[in-house]
C-alpha cells in the first residue's frame, strides 16, 4: 500500500503546493476596531460588511484570511471568563474553546464572504453555525476587537490558503475555534 512509489506521489503533491505558495499574491492587511459596547448594541444587516468594504475595495468577494485579536491580555481573560460563564440555549452552536492560556489573539479565520463571516463572529449566525456570536456573551467593557483581514489576490485553491490560515493560527495560539478546514 505505502511505498516507494506513493511517498515520490506525496514528496511531488508537497512541492505543487510550496510553488503555488510561492506564487500566490495577498493583499494588504485592512483592519477595523470594533467596540465591545457596538458589539452589545448590535448591527443591521449588512452592517459589518458596509464597515470594511471602503477598505477592501474592489476584493469583498475573493477569499481572505482574518484574525480577531484584543489590545491586552486583561481583556482577553475578560473575554474568556465571559464566554465560559455564557450559557447558550439548546441547539446553538459556538465556536469552540481552546483554553488558551496569554494569548490575545480572540479567532483565526478564513472565508469567501468575509463580510458575512465576520457577521457570524461578532453579531449573530444560525444556531448552527459554529460562529463566536459575540454579540450574545460579549462583556460591557471600554474595550474593543480588532480585526485584521488579508485578501487572496487573484484564483487560490481553498487547499492553498487553508496551509495560510493553519501557520497564522499555529503562530497565534487563538483562544476560540478550530485548528484545520471544517
Amino acid at each position: 500500500m505505502i511505498d516507494d512509489e506513493l511517498l515520490g506521489f506525496a514528496r511531488d503533491n508537497l512541492e505543487k503546493r510550496i510553488s503555488a505558495l510561492n506564487n500566490a499574491e495577498f493583499g494588504d492587511v485592512v483592519e477595523q476596531d470594533f467596540s465591545f459596547h457596538k458589539i452589545r448594541a448590535g448591527f443591521e444587516p449588512g452592517g459589518i460588511r458596509n464597515l470594511i468594504r471602503p477598505s477592501l475595495g474592489d476584493v469583498t468577494n475573493c477569499a481572505a484570511i482574518y484574525r480577531l485579536t484584543v489590545n491586552d491580555q486583561a481583556t482577553a481573560d475578560m473575554l474568556q471568563m465571559a464566554f465560559e460563564q455564557f450559557r447558550p440555549p439548546d441547539g446553538l452552536k459556538l465556536a469552540r474553546n481552546n483554553h488558551v492560556a496569554d494569548s490575545r489573539t480572540v479567532y483565526v479565520g478564513s472565508s469567501k464572504d468575509v463580510g458575512a463571516r465576520l457577521h457570524q463572529h461578532l453579531h449573530f449566525s444560525a444556531n448552527g453555525t459554529y460562529a463566536l456570536k459575540l454579540h450574545l456573551w460579549c462583556p460591557d467593557a471600554d474595550s474593543k476587537i480588532n480585526v485584521e483581514v488579508t485578501p487572496v489576490r487573484g484564483e487560490a485553491e481553498a487547499s492553498l490558503v487553508q496551509d495560510v490560515e493553519d501557520a497564522l493560527w499555529e503562530r497565534s495560539h487563538p483562544m476560540f475555534g478550530k485548528f484545520g478546514a471544517k
